[in-house]
């Protein structure tokens, strides 16, 4: 028999619907006030209704998103439009693409500036060494 529920606490709506990987995140998005509903930080207790519309800050992206449902569990990525609609301007994703790949272009990876090589890099260096000096 399937609940159907009339609210739920904001934290654990976004939780459900996998804006957050953990309900833990969901609730220090709201205390960090990441997470507004009509332009008012909410904090995680909050109850939400059907046709509210959050806006919720995750590093750079920004999305928007009205409830249409509350799930009784965490749901698969094919689920999650049947209980929110996803209303993030167009303008808002661009913004943040481009702010990804500037700071992909500003910061090296990680493995960019290890000083030890890795396997890899071990046996292209043999293979150079043996190559120079054969």
């Amino acid at each position: 028999m399937a609940e159907t529920l009339e609210t739920q606490r904001v934290d654990k709506w976004l939780h459900h619907i996998r804006v957050f990987k953990t309900r833990s995140l969901a609730t220090q998005a709201c205390n960090k006030g990441n997470v507004t509903l009509d332009g008012q930080v909410i904090k995680p207790s909050r109850d939400l209704h059907l046709g509210n519309v959050l806006e919720v800050v995750r590093g750079d992206l920004r999305l928007r998103l009205k409830v249409l449902g509350f799930p009784s569990q965490r749901l698969g990525a094919p689920r999650v439009l049947e209980f929110c609609e996803n209303q993030t301007p167009e303008e808002w994703i661009i913004k943040a693409g481009e702010l990804r790949r500037q700071r992909e272009l500003e910061t090296p990876r990680e493995h960019e500036t290890v000083a030890k090589p890795n396997k890899q890099q071990l046996r292209q260096l043999r293979e150079w060494w043996a190559q120079e000096h054969a």
